[in-house]
């Protein structure tokens, strides 16, 4: 997806470890969030969403 030179993206194999070490433990979870995606993921309940939504629109592709 052309992200493999991005550095901000994380490297794929931390991502497959980070995703696969707890769907190993609990291969029925509905939900599997990296460290990295916490702060999206949770913004609404922490009352972070404004200030995540203006950091990840201010992002260029």
């Amino acid at each position: 997806m052309g992200q493999q030179d991005n550095g901000q993206a994380m490297p794929l194999d931390e991502f497959l470890t980070e995703t696969l070490t707890p769907l190993d433990a609990q291969p029925d979870a509905k939900e599997i969030v990296v460290e990295g995606a916490k702060f999206a993921r949770y913004a609404e309940a922490t009352g972070t969403y404004d200030q995540v939504l203006t950091m990840l629109s201010s992002f260029k592709a």
